[in-house]
């Protein structure tokens, strides 16, 4: 077995958990902090890993750039406040907590809103993202409290394990993440068909193709 290399963040955020930079643009009724800041770009992507303690309460740490991440994306957040966090917990079948920004739960809840009432897929979405999904927020000091149905979900013991995924971040045990990294390289050896120099970015936008072609 290999040993876990992670770095862990003790209350604040490991430069391996740092978004990518992007430029913001301006848009009618949307609030530019880069503009508002003067830097013209904000950090935008939750990217990264981090190994964070988990008190017995279910309090943790977020990455620093984490939070900053939070904050540039809710559209509803003032200097001073608390950025919105949606953490979903209800997918049978994943093995990890669904953390999602305020902006990124309003469009969700925006696809659901566009489903048929009582439809099956509109059901299923209430049941993921409004049911089965706590509404919470970050403290001062950067912590957040996961209720006992989402520890349960996973399986969280005394550490959390944070991954980036873009516009929004995965919490999961150790554990799960050894096994999502295992069955990911298996994922992308079988895609490489062999090639020990594929370069997955290559095959991006080919798998609408792929589809037709099985």
């Amino acid at each position: 077995m290999q040993p876990d290399t992670r770095q862990r963040d003790q209350g604040g955020g490991s430069d391996r958990a740092a978004c990518l930079i992007r430029r913001y643009p301006f848009r009618a009724g949307t609030y530019n902090r880069g503009a508002a800041r003067g830097a013209g770009t904000v950090e935008c992507r939750f990217q990264g890993e981090s190994l964070n303690k988990v008190d017995g309460k279910g309090r943790v740490s977020i990455p620093v750039r984490f939070r900053r991440v939070l904050q540039n994306s809710d559209t509803l957040y003032t200097p001073g406040g608390a950025p919105r966090l949606y953490i979903a917990y209800g997918n049978p079948h994943a093995r990890f907590l669904e953390c999602l920004s305020g902006d990124a739960f309003d469009e969700i809840d925006a696809i659901i809103r566009a489903e048929k009432r009582g439809s099956k897929v509109r059901r299923i979405l209430e049941y993921l993202y409004y049911s089965k999904c706590d509404e919470t927020s970050v403290d001062d000091t950067g912590r957040l409290v996961l209720s006992v149905q989402a520890r349960e979900k996973v399986g969280l013991g005394a550490e959390a394990l944070f991954q980036g995924k873009g516009d929004k971040f995965h919490i999961l045990n150790s554990g799960d993440g050894a096994a999502s990294d295992q069955g990911m390289e298996a994922m992308i050896a079988a895609l490489g068909q062999g090639d020990a120099f594929l370069d997955p970015l290559s095959l991006a936008g080919q798998s609408g193709a792929t589809a037709h072609e099985d």
